[in-house]
């Protein structure tokens, strides 16, 4: 994929497909995968009720097959290593999956299978707040444990899954233990230079949600979250957009090959994207300067990949922001 800059529909090279078995397994897909079914199945239960059950099915296959045959899925798919390393493992994918299915299926040894594997191997890092990167970092096509302790907080009510989950809003928020993330003087939490609007929407997404499911201090979990996807929009010292096709000096050339459009493999032409990818969350400013750095260059995908996890967060966000504020529809939209 890398080796080409073109259409999806002018790929039309060799492209195997890999998989994982009891084998040569890769617990970190099977886990997800059935994660995301169950979520799938949730959402089609009261509109397609059979197709619901053959979603949960697969769910339920997939997660055995997951905690059966455990392994990570860079041994058997080696090639994923060099872009998708499985760095947080494939734990947390056992503790995300078993959540969803409980969330799924209402059934209590789902719950409990998840917070037992929760308390081997993630508990003691929640309880430390020590080591960078157990709660200085956020949600992310890798790491599925800061979505588990908010579920688990708001699943169980119990007190010590609140003061985990607080523990790492509060360095989002208004910090924690004299640690807190970098802010940009406009009021980005800014993570990481690669994709930073990325972890902050994503974390805005669940603090939005924590704060809706469980508890906030006044507003101080809300207002972070209103905050951040707030400053994507637009309410930035830029004055900019960060999402395409929407806003103020919106940008124009993703890091995306289909929206470009190019017939030749070549990134460069033609100068501008043909398509509008309508929607899609920019990564946005490598430092934490609000963007005084920031080039609507496609060729800098640290900063205008458009990636799925750059938007799944982002778009859950202004879910919960339009089901609290309601909003109207753009006159025209194409």
């Amino acid at each position: 994929d890398h080796a080409f800059w073109g259409p999806p529909e002018s790929m039309t090279m060799y492209r195997p497909a890999y998989k994982v078995t009891r084998s040569q397994p890769g617990s970190e897909l099977a886990a997800e995968s059935a994660a995301a079914l169950a979520v799938a199945s949730l959402a089609f239960r009261d509109r397609d009720a059979a197709y619901a059950s053959l979603l949960l099915e697969h769910a339920e296959a997939l997660y055995r097959f997951a905690d059966t045959y455990r392994g990570r899925y860079t041994i058997p798919i080696n090639n994923a290593a060099s872009f998708y390393n499985s760095w947080s493992g494939y734990e947390d994918e056992l503790v995300w999956g078993a959540l969803w299915l409980y969330r799924a299926t209402a059934d209590p040894a789902y719950l409990d299978q998840a917070e037992a594997y929760f308390a081997q191997y993630h508990e003691a890092s929640f309880q430390s707040f020590s080591a960078w990167g157990n709660f200085h970092w956020t949600i992310n096509w890798d790491d599925k444990k800061y979505g588990s302790v908010v579920l688990l907080a708001a699943l169980t009510g119990k007190s010590k899954y609140m003061t985990y989950a607080e523990k790492w809003l509060d360095f989002w928020t208004v910090g924690y233990n004299g640690q807190q993330v970098a802010y940009s003087p406009g009021g980005q939490a800014h993570l990481d230079q690669w994709g930073s609007l990325r972890y902050s929407a994503n974390t805005a997404f669940l603090a939005l949600w924590y704060a809706d499911f469980v508890r906030d201090y006044e507003t101080r979990y809300r207002d972070f979250g209103e905050s951040q996807i707030d400053y994507a929009l637009g309410q930035n010292p830029e004055g900019r957009s960060y999402v395409v096709g929407f806003g103020v000096d919106a940008p124009i050339n993703p890091h995306h090959r289909a929206a470009h459009g190019s017939t030749t493999n070549n990134i460069h032409s033609p100068i501008d994207n043909v398509h509008t990818l309508f929607g899609a969350l920019v990564g946005g400013p490598g430092q934490a300067n609000d963007g005084a750095s920031y080039m609507d260059d496609r060729t800098d995908f640290q900063a205008n990949e458009v990636a799925l996890d750059y938007n799944a967060g982002y778009t859950a966000a202004l879910a919960i922001l339009y089901e609290t504020y309601g909003g109207r529809t753009i006159a025209n939209f194409p």
